[in-house]
């Protein structure tokens, strides 16, 4: 069984456009520039919002409102950090919104120029022009009010946001645009609202990657190197003026994207400056709307003008490397079949069409088994809350992918920038539903190796079974869950082997009214809880490292009963934490309807260290005296600080309803991890314990006396939907025929002991001999390189001759009865 490495984390670069290749600098352009409207700095019309800014509310962001008794200032306007120029002093403790009002005139702009919102902000924002909202951030509230507070967002990057053409939002002549800029809370620290307004060029821009529909396209430029003598665009010349350094040429671009590298070349035609430009070409051809209604392969790159219509039977192909571009609120449905097989050298790209636009969503609607593999998804404007997914009626779904009464894959997959590159953006990317009311049916989705980068929510299930195997979730925003899980299925949901660190906010796994099944997780950094099991189900959690949370790091509420065999939970700390809470959460009514009663948990194999206190268990908050209202713990086979006393049991009410049963085999020991302040929580011992680091065998000074001090298990209740033996067989020789406790125990990264009392390392198969089954097994994995394994009997990460020798020598042994 394997458990992820805290150490193997990806980083995943998303590629520089302009890369200098000397102490000079090569520039290049391509396009021409807009119009600035209303410049950074401006003077704008503004209010203190200690009460509605007029009568009618929305008076005062229409085009004819007269602000004349308003105050006046220079942007940007706020308080509390270095960019403002209309400080705002006594906002803090006082008001948490401010409107600004500014007027400014048209005349003779293209109407297919398209006007950009430019803005830094810090908490939100809702933005008017000309009467009507064009754009708004971390303001959920609708209609919003002086009061409305909003959600967290740091100013420092100014963001841009594309809202429309000239010809639909601009009248020749006079146009106002109005903003009211609301900060997280009174007490809040800083506020700042700095906008301006422009028409862009008359390219489009995807951050640094420029999108061009011609084949042929014009570069300039110029170069600093006095060595230069001329300069190359792509292997091709270009027109050189070696006085003033410029250039200019042209580029036969490749469907798709294109990084094109400029050259400058001294006499001896050595390179002596360079730089390059990424540019999207569209073929004529690959512009898509409507439905599709017969096969159709996308390759290069494709613009969908408005939501596209996989019909049923048709299938989508998708080719390695192809950038889908999707237009402001276009989408893609698919009722047919959808392959996008990307690689990762070459990944599939689910992006937007110019900066500051948003797409819609991916939907799979009863749709043949579909794949995504090693595909990017990004700017999808899929911000909401799927609390709203409790209530009856027709659902308004916001996540990026969305898949109904259908199965995906997913593989390799990155979701990033969701719904803007701000890092910190509430966008969701997955929910994979089974009881919609319009399309009720199975969902189900494999969700292996991908990334869940600063977003909101990673994946939302409702009554559907997910496999999510070897993920890293890292960075999560707002009030969401890395993995939601809501009723429940068959299977189970299995969450396997993933790394989940450092949320900024709320808790990582959280399944509510559902036995999920989870194993092999590292878990780290929580300002939360690390793991919720929550409501009437039968969860069951194996070999899972929690470390790091503020809160708890394993809560049990409102009657779930949970099973936790072999966790390491440890360094929770905060104010009333603990190590495992038990309890009742309440939220019995609208929307939740979570059952009333405490929570129940059996403890096996589990080590609980280094917490404010290891166990809490509390009364129903909601009942006293009746079933359901204590919550209950059993406690086998563990290594629980402070013993039975490092259990706080806690009443609500007349009656002491809670229990704890303290069962055989308990310890309260130091548990000697191997280096917790790097959090490696392997347990050290004198005869071989395992370095992630060096992914090499290491001895010690001393043996945690947590090796082989636990009990093998079998997992035979009806009710935890896994079932079977869980002991040293999966742990490497030499043991004492016992497993370990912790996260480790029982997979091939347990740390071993000399109190070898049965067994053979030759005996792979563990049936008490070694025999034909046994090399049978070693030829499986004949030259396979790699650490771990069993069949590897010297242990040097490599199956050969060495291991074959070893076996011929215990030929033939068998266990002593």
């Amino acid at each position: 069984m394997k458990l992820v490495d805290v150490k193997l984390v990806i980083i995943f670069l998303v590629g520089c456009v302009l890369v200098p290749g000397s102490v000079f600098s090569m520039t290049i352009q391509f396009g021409s520039g807009g119009t600035e409207l209303i410049a950074p700095g401006d003077t704008w019309q503004f209010f203190r919002g200690n009460k509605a800014p007029s009568d009618p509310a929305d008076a005062w962001y229409q085009i004819d409102f007269n602000d004349l008794d308003w105050e006046t200032g220079d942007s940007g306007f706020g308080y509390g950090d270095s960019d403002d120029e209309t400080k705002l002093d006594d906002m803090r403790y006082n008001y948490v919104t401010v409107y600004i009002r500014k007027e400014f005139s048209v005349s003779s702009l293209p109407g297919d120029e398209m006007v950009e919102l430019v803005i830094d902000y810090d908490d939100g924002f809702i933005a008017y022009l000309n009467g009507d909202e064009v754009k708004r951030r971390h303001v959920t509230d609708d209609p919003a009010t002086y009061e409305t507070t909003a959600s967290s967002h740091e100013a420092g990057t100014p963001e841009t946001f594309v809202l429309g053409t000239v010809g639909d939002l601009l009248n020749d002549g006079n146009n106002v645009l109005a903003i009211e800029g609301h900060n997280v809370s009174l007490t809040s620290s800083d506020f700042s609202l700095i906008p301006a307004l422009r028409t862009s060029s008359d390219a489009v821009k995807n951050g640094e990657t420029w999108i061009v529909e011609t084949q042929m396209v014009s570069l300039s430029g110029s170069t600093d190197a006095p060595e230069a003598v001329s300069v190359v665009i792509g292997g091709t010349a270009a027109d050189f003026n070696s006085v003033d350094g410029t250039w200019e040429g042209e580029v036969l671009l490749a469907p798709g994207l294109n990084t094109v590298i400029v050259e400058a070349l001294d006499g001896g035609a050595g390179v002596v400056d360079s730089g390059s430009i990424e540019m999207i070409y569209v073929a004529a051809g690959n512009h898509v709307s409507g439905a599709l209604t017969e096969n159709t392969a996308w390759c290069g790159a494709v613009i969908l003008e408005d939501t596209v219509v996989v019909e049923t039977g048709i299938v989508l192909n998708i080719e390695a490397g192809t950038v889908v571009m999707m237009k402001e609120a276009a989408g893609l449905i698919v009722n047919g079949q959808l392959l996008a097989d990307g690689t990762e050298s070459e990944p599939i790209r689910f992006t937007h069409y110019g900066d500051g636009t948003t797409w819609e969503r991916i939907m799979f609607i009863e749709a043949e088994d579909s794949r995504l593999a090693h595909c990017i998804i990004e700017y999808s404007d899929c911000e909401g809350k799927h609390q709203d997914y409790y209530n009856p009626g027709p659902r308004d779904y916001r996540e990026a992918i969305v898949v109904l009464a259908s199965h995906l894959d997913f593989e390799g997959c990155i979701f990033h920038n969701l719904p803007d590159d701000s890092g910190d953006g509430e966008g969701d990317a997955l929910a994979i539903i089974s009881d919609d009311p319009d399309y009720p049916g199975e969902a189900s989705a494999h969700i292996i190796g991908c990334q869940f980068l600063s977003i909101g929510q990673g994946v939302h299930t409702r009554f559907s079974y997910i496999l999510v195997e070897n993920c890293y979730f890292t960075g999560k925003n707002g009030d969401n869950d890395d993995v939601d899980l809501w009723g429940e299925s068959t299977p189970p949901p299995l969450i396997l082997n993933n790394l989940f660190l450092n949320p900024n906010d709320d808790d990582m796994i959280n399944p509510t009214k559902c036995s999920a099944i989870i194993i092999g997780n590292v878990i780290i950094g929580s300002r939360d809880h690390c793991v919720v099991l929550r409501d009437k189900s039968f969860p069951i959690m194996i070999n899972n490292l929690i470390s790091n949370c503020r809160n708890a790091g394993v809560a049990i509420e409102n009657t779930c009963k949970a099973l936790l065999i072999n966790n390491t939970i440890t360094d929770i700390y905060g104010g009333g934490s603990a190590g495992i809470k038990i309890f009742d959460l309440g939220r019995a009514s609208h929307p939740y309807y979570l059952t009333k009663g405490g929570g129940v948990a059996t403890l096996i194999n589990c080590i609980v260290s280094d917490c404010q206190t290891a166990i809490r268990v509390t009364d129903s908050s909601q009942l006293d005296n009746e079933p359901n209202a204590g919550s209950h713990v059993a406690v086998l086979y563990s290594n629980i600080e402070g013993g039975s006393d490092g259990v706080a049991i806690v009443s609500n009410g007349t009656v002491l309803d809670s229990t704890i049963t303290w069962l055989e085999g308990n310890i309260d020991e130091d548990p000697q991890f191997a280096d917790s302040g790097s959090r490696d929580y392997h347990l050290k011992s004198l005869v071989g314990r395992w370095n992630p680091n060096s992914q090499a065998w290491v001895t010690d000074a001393s043996t945690s006396l947590c090796i082989d001090a636990g009990t093998s298990y079998v997992v035979d209740d009806p009710n935890y939907l896994y079932c079977g033996l869980i002991d040293w067989r999966g742990e490497l020789w030499p043991h004492g025929g016992l497993i370990n406790m912790g996260a480790y125990g029982g997979t091939p990264q347990a740390s071993m002991s000399r109190d070898a009392e049965k067994g053979n390392a030759a005996d792979i198969d563990y049936d008490g001999s070694v025999g034909l089954s046994d090399f049978g097994r070693l030829a499986q994995k004949w030259r396979i390189e790699k650490e771990l394994l069993a069949e590897d009997l010297d242990r040097n990460g490599v199956v050969d001759f060495s291991d074959v020798m070893l076996m011929g020598w215990q030929w033939l042994w068998q266990e002593q009865e």
